[in-house]
């Protein structure tokens, strides 16, 4: 596409330099850059100011550099200066590719958790009601059969304008998304008209960011607040701050929950290996059935029935969606290897996160409950002590060990951990990941459960200097799991 025609969809300060020029990519990232590329120097968040990389996007070829500041020098590159640069991204990439979320039928969902599961759960609505269907978030992006892993929830502006064109090239008519409170706050969701956006709940989270709670969810409010007054706003009823996003929102909103909803859950039954919800509609009662287990994942189910009720899907489609629903990659993922006892493997990594997941694990067993977690560094630290406390009122036996402690000390996040419980023989520190799961599931006993809570799905741990190393709960806890029979089998031929 011409820069000059692209530049129609954002109207820019001042330009200075060759409009006829042939852009192909919309970047961000100046390592990114190849010939053909527009440059955006975006700015704000706890990224570095991308101005800083304007000379080396030149140096590899950007056509075009669109700055904040008139006074930058971008050499041989046309130079657009624009007032916001990061809403000039998203409507810059949503022109060159064609604006793909208008041929597709977005859904977004937001909130602190549950997000994962909603989402999943809604692509297969989506896909059941016969439009293939997309997913994008914390678990990669989905297309057909394919998964690719991503960077962040909710990619840049760029980045995902350009996920959406592949979506919809490869025929995908619709789209689930996690929304991030920072791909909100940073703009980078502007130019996605999204037909329904859902609030699973609310709680701490992401301080290091927002500051307070009310600026987190000042950040969440923003998704409901730019709905088309033909969307639909799909909202919990049971968490407080529903009423205030019905009353900002100018979509028709839809509420589900356990009590006043337009979706309401009556009845909760678990068998074997299944789980069956009924729950009150405008429709009348309505009964699904699903592979997912732990009570809580009732209200992700509920959120996912309601959206596509609001969608206006049929009951059998919803039906069939729902049950098609295997697990949920690194979300009370059950471990089996054969072992006597469960080994379930969670990406809470939140207090409220923490205590929704022990309690649904609690569930599950009447001998011990054991649990391995830590805190990512370089995050808030207020919630440390929090998660601390509510592991001890929860769990019989606490391993205490590193998330992805960055460039903080394992040793200094597991002691601010430790700040908010009692000194106590059932709490283990050990800073070593791999250590403390092959410990948690050495002393596991017939019946237990073990869960291994805050990295889910993450194939990798982040350490000091931005290091990065293969790392999966699940691989660890399988590999955990055959040292421990083996050792088992040594001691029986003893």
């Amino acid at each position: 596409m011409n820069l000059r025609t692209l530049l129609d969809a954002h109207a820019p300060v001042s330009v200075t330099g060759v409009l006829d020029r042939p852009i192909d990519t919309v970047v961000s990232d100046s390592r990114q850059v190849a010939r053909g590329s527009l440059f955006v120097a975006i700015r704000g968040g706890q990224e570095l100011d991308r101005h800083a990389f304007v000379e080396d996007a030149v140096e590899r070829g950007a056509e075009a550099v669109v700055v904040e500041e008139a006074a930058i020098d971008t050499g041989a590159a046309t130079r657009v200066v624009v007032d916001d640069s990061r809403r000039a991204l998203a409507a810059l990439a949503a022109r060159l590719h064609g604006h793909p979320s208008r041929a597709m039928q977005c859904v977004g969902v937001t909130g602190t958790n549950g997000k994962s599961t909603t989402a999943s759960i809604i692509r297969h609505l989506l896909a059941a009601s016969g439009s293939p269907a997309a997913y994008l978030g914390t678990l990669g992006f989905h297309w057909g059969d394919q998964v690719e892993p991503l960077p962040n929830t909710t990619p840049e502006a760029g980045a995902l304008q350009a996920l959406l064109a592949r979506a919809r090239d490869a025929g995908c008519r619709s789209l689930a998304m996690e929304v991030s409170s920072h791909g909100l706050a940073l703009g980078r969701v502007q130019g996605i008209g999204f037909d329904a956006a859902v609030f699973t709940n609310l709680t701490r989270d992401h301080l290091d960011f927002h500051g307070s709670e009310e600026e987190y969810f000042a950040a969440k409010s923003l998704l409901f607040r730019d709905l088309a007054g033909s969307s639909a706003a799909v909202l919990n009823a049971d968490d407080p701050r529903a009423g205030k996003l019905a009353e900002l929102t100018p979509a028709q909103v839809w509420t589900f929950g356990e009590s006043g909803a337009d979706v309401r859950l009556r009845n909760i039954r678990f068998d074997a290996d299944r789980t069956h919800l009924s729950m009150d509609t405008p429709q009348g009662e309505f009964e699904v059935e699903t592979a997912l287990t732990g009570r809580y994942n009732s209200s992700n189910v509920v959120a996912a029935v309601t959206t596509g009720f609001a969608l206006g899907i049929e009951g059998e489609a919803i039906r069939r969606g729902v049950a098609d629903v295997a697990q949920i990659p690194g979300r009370f993922e059950r471990i089996d290897e054969g072992q006597p006892f469960q080994v379930l493997v969670d990406y809470a990594h939140t207090p409220a996160g923490l205590e929704t997941v022990l309690r649904a694990a609690r569930e599950l067993t009447s001998r011990r409950l054991l649990c391995v977690f830590g805190c990512g560094g370089d995050r808030d630290t207020g919630k440390r002590p929090m998660m601390g406390q509510v592991a001890e009122a929860l769990a019989d036996a606490i391993y205490l060990t590193a998330d992805n402690p960055r460039s903080e000390s394992p040793r200094q996040i597991i002691d601010q951990i430790a700040a908010g419980m009692r000194a106590s023989d059932a709490v283990v520190e050990e800073p070593d990941r791999r250590t403390a799961i092959h410990a948690a599931l050495g002393n596991a006993e017939v019946g237990d459960v073990v869960v291994l809570a805050g990295k889910g799905d993450e194939p990798y741990q982040i350490l000091d200097g931005g290091r990065i190393l293969p790392f999966d709960d699940r691989d660890v806890a399988r590999e955990a799991l055959r040292d421990r029979g083996v050792a088992g089998e040594a001691l029986e031929n003893c």
